[in-house]
């Protein structure tokens, strides 16, 4: 099965859009799966301002790069 890369481009660009704009996150963490040197390499926790794009580009991931964005919050409830 071919993965759409345009749209999981677009679905992780909103993703992270959502947690920028959120006041609440205050760091953004990049995980990735452990069948992936790639994203091995890159993951980290990462100013809002800094986080790398997702889709990895030249992931090493049977079947594409999953790797995501999960927030870092200061404050879980309001």
């Amino acid at each position: 099965m071919a993965v759409d890369l345009g749209y999981k481009k677009k679905q992780q660009l909103e993703i992270l859009e959502r947690l920028q704009a959120n006041k609440r996150v205050t760091m953004i963490r990049v995980a990735a799966p452990k069948d992936c040197n790639v994203g091995q390499d890159i993951q980290g926790v990462f100013t809002k301002e800094n986080v790398p794009e997702l889709p990895f580009k030249g992931c090493s991931r049977p079947g594409g790069c999953i790797c995501g964005y999960e927030p870092i919050l200061e404050e879980i409830y309001p």
